[in-house]
Order: structure tokens, then C-alpha cells, then sequence
């Protein structure tokens, strides 16, 4: 018996949706192995089993492939929300987790990320979306350190400029790392940074 139209249609878009979800999964691998240009759309197509006209029907170029990447990994609220929450009232401890938290989402997104800062230079696009991970954790640390103050477990203090100044040293730590390539005998190790940020963030505010 032939299926009804609506479930033709219905398994129709399921298929141009796993589509789309190879074509990504081939771009964002061979990204990382060959760098933005070396990901050509040929084998773009020949590692996701399409041919390139199914590429440009789903995208219109790459580089809305990268930018797909891109808006796919700056989504980083869940797990900064659960490194938030996992502490209860204990400030220093959620400063702590909420540092790791961040960096370990920055190292897990390490390949694509490096590439899109060599291109941002060319695409403001990709620049802009790229800008969006540590202006989501810089906001997200604010408002949480705000409810903490509101909640009689932090004196009142300049939170938005502390929590920039504290997921700034993880993101300089990640590009040094992983970017710069500096030499990591002479970097600070994370969970002695964690600590020391965090310790520092609570004089700052104390000392107001």
C-alpha cells in the first residue's frame, strides 16, 4: 500500500535533513585535516556521497558551510548553564567549574575554531559569530554572580567587568595552547588557573 501524502512529504524532509547533516559532518572533518581552503567542495561532496550541485542547493557557498559550523558550535549555554547550577551556593566552586567548563567547550571545538579566526580576518560574518562564545559566557557569568550577590553570597561589585576580565584569561589560555602553539611547560596548567581565577575574581569584588 502506498504511504499518505503527508508522511511522502515528512520522510522527504527527513532525508534532505540527513543530507544536510553529512555534507556538514564531511566539511567540519576535512576542516580540521585540511584547513578551510583544502576542504574543497569536491571532496566535501565525495566524503558526505553527494555530488556538489546537492552542496550548493543546501548552501550557497563554503564559506555558509563555515558559517553553519560556526553558529552550530558558539551554542555553548547548556553546558556553562550546568557548571553554573552544579555547585549551589559555593561561589569559588562554581567560578571553578564554570572556568573549566568554558575552556574544555573551546578545546572541543579547537580545529574548526582555529580556522575561523585565520578567516574572520576576510569574513565579518564569520568574525561576528565567532565573538558570540565569550559574549555568551561573559554574560552568562555576570548575570549568575548578580544572582549571587542578590542572594547575600557576594558583596556588591562591578560583575559584568569581572566576568569578562575572568573568561578572558581561559580564552587567552586556549590561543596560546592551541593557536600560538606557546610552549606549555611555561603556560600555567588549567586546574591551578581555575583556582587562581577564581581566588582573584572574589578579592576583587571583596576588596570593593
Amino acid at each position: 500500500m502506498d504511504k499518505p501524502d503527508h508522511e511522502k512529504i515528512q520522510s522527504g524532509k527527513g532525508d534532505e535533513q540527513e543530507t544536510r547533516e553529512r555534507i556538514l559532518a564531511a566539511a567540519r572533518q576535512l576542516m580540521s585535516q585540511k584547513g578551510y581552503k583544502g576542504a574543497t567542495t569536491r571532496k566535501i561532496s565525495e566524503l558526505a556521497g553527494v555530488n556538489e550541485v546537492t552542496i550548493f542547493r543546501h548552501f550557497k557557498n563554503k564559506e555558509r558551510i563555515l558559517i553553519e559550523l560556526l553558529e552550530e558550535m558558539t551554542e555553548i549555554r547548556p553546558a556553562l548553564e550546568k557548571a553554573i547550577h552544579a555547585c549551589g551556593h559555593d561561589v569559588k566552586a562554581m567560578l571553578m567549574h564554570y572556568g573549566e567548563a568554558y575552556y574544555n567547550a573551546l578545546v572541543e571545538r579547537k580545529e574548526v575554531l582555529i580556522i575561523c579566526l585565520i578567516e574572520s580576518q576576510n569574513h565579518p560574518e564569520v568574525f561576528n559569530l565567532l565573538s558570540r562564545m565569550p559574549q555568551i559566557a561573559d554574560e552568562m557569568l555576570s548575570e549568575k554572580l548578580q544572582e549571587m550577590h542578590e542572594a547575600g553570597l557576594l558583596p556588591k561589585g562591578d560583575f559584568a567587568t569581572a566576568a569578562h576580565m575572568f573568561v578572558s584569561a581561559f580564552f587567552h589560555s586556549f590561543l596560546a595552547r592551541h593557536w600560538v602553539k606557546v610552549d606549555c611547560d611555561s603556560l600555567i596548567d588549567i586546574p591551578t588557573m581555575t583556582e587562581s581565577s577564581a581566588d582573584i575574581l572574589l578579592r576583587g569584588i571583596g576588596s570593593r
